[in-house]
């Protein structure tokens, strides 16, 4: 029964305290989502909104964030478009996006 009373919480913060590893997918995915909403966020109010779509992401993983290079093709409402590259830090947990 000690062991048992012992053994119980030990397992309980191995299976808690590790974090899953995520897919090189899954973090693209996640820091394209990332930057996507910070985007968003940085429309003007008032002016007609851009539409944008991430064509690609090149990522490098650092400490604390991630450094990226984010490929935006960028759709004006003239309807004219460009493609241009983004460099920014997003943090691990994908909630932090700032300029590079």
């Amino acid at each position: 029964m000690k062991s048992i009373s012992i053994l119980l919480p030990a397992f309980l913060l191995l299976g808690t305290g590790c974090q899953r590893k995520l897919s090189g997918t899954e973090i693209k995915e996640n820091l394209e989502k990332a930057m996507s909403g910070y985007l968003r966020k940085q429309q003007r109010p008032g002016v007609p909104p851009l539409k944008f779509e991430m064509v690609d992401v090149a990522y490098f993983e650092d400490e604390n964030n991630y450094l990226c290079d984010f490929k935006v093709k960028l759709y004006r409402p003239d309807g004219s478009d460009t493609t241009g590259t983004i460099s920014s830090k997003v943090s691990k947990d994908f909630s932090t996006v700032s300029k590079r």
